[in-house]
């Protein structure tokens, strides 16, 4: 519902005599406009205190001045004396019953302060004055229903109607208190008056059809679905509608039964995925093979329908990535970034992807890329960071960091991820004592988390006289976690700054078992541990493994080609 503003220009202040009905002497009239003026000026400058004293002299001396009772109500209003800006502003109202704006302007006061019954009075008198204008109508039935009085409300917009005719907005205004009522049976009746007066009009039967669903009048849904068939035989909503409500539980069947919908070029793309969203939503939760299957199939029939779409290169993107393709759902996503770069969850999904695969490099120039479309995107700053740590620019992910730790204030799962990627930048760069300060905080947030404390325990490694500290860590980090190769790694990494090159094999031996067989870095290190066990052969052959699996470490190579250790 729209609100009146409430302007008038100053010359309608001196349209009439100010003090017409107290005037004595032309000079008392002069004093009292000049008066008038200045009150006016001091409220324009914003000065509301020295204005409502004005204005209050202005009325002792002509107590029955309506433009004046209006004003000094409009400052009261300002400094926040609502009983007074409303005692003025009804004065106004008495002193002149025929200038509507002050009934306009005091109804708006009224709503402010929670008096909409008398709001909708004034609405009435303004109805009686000018019948002809229906926006006094709208107002003064918004006003009832805002008091709690919607049958009211109902008969002002019958009155409405008597003048407009049946009308959609009007309509569904009624049917909507109808509903607020529990009178189910004259709620549908406003919609069926809709039909009657515009019967080829598939839209309000799709509005009854939707209203006997949300009331769970299962026959009379179908009823109506079926006369839009009747008027439309390819109404797509309808033959989905109708379609479902006979699925029963088999819903790889009901989605079989779409294709011919979705094959249909001039069906709406919009109605399409619509339909498709809840079953995408299981697929998450259940990652069901058949249904990521059915879903796959009506995705590739709305790609090949609907080319160029950015929503089927999404959709297709959702399906695979729920399947478990997600080498394929990043490909699509991509697709959709290249059709439309400005929807926001389509770029985190792409980021993420990049992030999980550990391609870093296209990591880092899309979340470049994603920061210029939107700058205030804290997880855009993190995923470059990320990239810049891996990629061994320390420097660059910090910035990125402190970017993203000042927009991420309320996201607490992010800025925890935030402080331990910082925490690895900062043991990159040897600023142990901030990685400490960026680890303990982290762990204050979640004391017992896998990922603070692996990385925490890596950090503490490098120093020789955190080694104490780094074993009770990996320790805590084994406790959390069995089982896990990269916390045994890391165990193994602390034994092996200690000497202790039989307990690191161990630990090592372990991570290999629990999948770790192809971890270059696990590898690498495993080579390291022969060679200090005096086991020169199997070394190079696990310095060579690391390195046939991805392992960049600076010295891995040189190890290979002269068959010793550097330390």
């Amino acid at each position: 519902m729209k609100h009146y503003l409430i302007y008038l220009p100053l010359f309608l202040f001196f349209s009439f005599p100010l003090a017409a009905q107290h005037s004595t002497t032309s000079e008392a009239a002069v004093n009292l406009e000049a008066m008038f003026i200045d009150g006016l000026r001091e409220k324009q400058l914003g000065n509301y205190d020295k204005a409502a004293g004005i204005f209050e002299d202005f009325l002792e001396k002509d107590p029955n001045n309506a433009a004046a009772a209006y004003v000094l109500s409009q400052v009261y209003d300002t400094l926040g004396k609502s009983d007074k800006a409303m005692e003025l502003g009804a004065k106004a109202v008495e002193l002149d019953k025929n200038n509507n704006w002050y009934k306009i302007y005091l109804a708006n006061l009224y709503q402010k302060n929670d008096r909409d019954i008398d709001a909708a009075a004034l609405y009435e008198e303004l109805v009686k004055q000018e019948p002809h204008n229906l926006d006094y109508y709208r107002q003064w039935a918004y006003h009832l229903v805002r008091a709690g009085k919607p049958a009211d409300a109902i008969k002002v917009y019958n009155q409405l109607e008597k003048k407009m005719g049946v009308n959609e907005e009007t309509t569904r205004h009624k049917h909507t208190l109808y509903m607020g009522m529990g009178d189910y049976k004259k709620a549908a009746k406003e919609i069926e008056k809709l039909i009657e007066r515009f019967p080829d009009k598939t839209q309000y039967r799709h509005l009854l059809a939707t209203f006997y669903e949300q009331i769970n009048d299962k026959e009379k849904a179908r009823e109506t679905y079926r006369q839009i068939l009747e008027l439309d035989p390819e109404d797509a909503r309808a033959k989905i509608a109708l379609a479902e409500e006979a699925k029963g539980n088999d819903d790889l069947r009901f989605l079989q039964s779409l294709k011919p919908v979705f094959e249909n070029p001039s069906t709406d793309l919009d109605t399409k995925i619509k339909e498709l969203i809840p079953y995408v939503q299981e697929l998450s939760t259940t990652q069901d093979q058949d249904l990521g299957n059915s879903l796959l199939a009506l995705a590739a029939i709305l790609d090949e329908v609907h080319p160029g779409s950015a929503k089927v290169q999404s959709l297709m993107g959702d399906v695979l990535y729920y399947s478990g393709q997600k080498d394929k759902a990043l490909q699509h996503y991509l697709k959709c970034l290249e059709i439309d770069d400005t929807v926001w969850q389509v770029w985190e999904q792409t980021l993420y992807l990049l992030h999980e695969k550990g391609a870093y490099e296209e990591l880092a120039r899309r979340a470049e890329y994603a920061l210029d479309i939107f700058p205030n995107q804290a997880t855009a700053y993190y995923y470059y960071g990320v990239a810049k740590n891996e990629l061994g620019d320390a420097k660059e992910a910090l910035n990125a960091f402190q970017q993203a730790l000042i927009m991420a204030s309320r996201n607490q799962s992010l800025r925890f991820n935030i402080l331990v990627q910082s925490g690895k930048a900062y043991c990159s760069l040897k600023q142990y004592s901030k990685a400490d300060n960026a680890f303990n905080e982290a762990l204050e947030m979640s004391n017992r988390n896998a990922v603070a404390l692996l990385h925490y325990c890596r950090c503490l490694s490098e120093r020789k006289d955190q080694l104490d500290k780094a074993m009770e860590i990996a320790e805590e980090l084994i406790g959390v976690v069995q089982g896990d190769p990269d916390a045994e790694a890391a165990m193994a990494e602390v034994h092996y700054q200690q000497a202790q090159y039989d307990k690191a094999a161990e630990w090592l031996e372990m991570a290999m078992e629990h999948g770790g067989s192809n971890d270059p870095f696990i590898l690498e290190r495993f080579g390291d541990v022969q060679f200090k066990l005096g086991h020169q052969t199997e070394a190079l052959e696990y310095w060579k493994k690391a390195l046939e699996n991805g392992g960049q470490s600076s010295s891995l190579e040189r190890k290979i080609q002269e068959g010793k250790l550097h330390e």
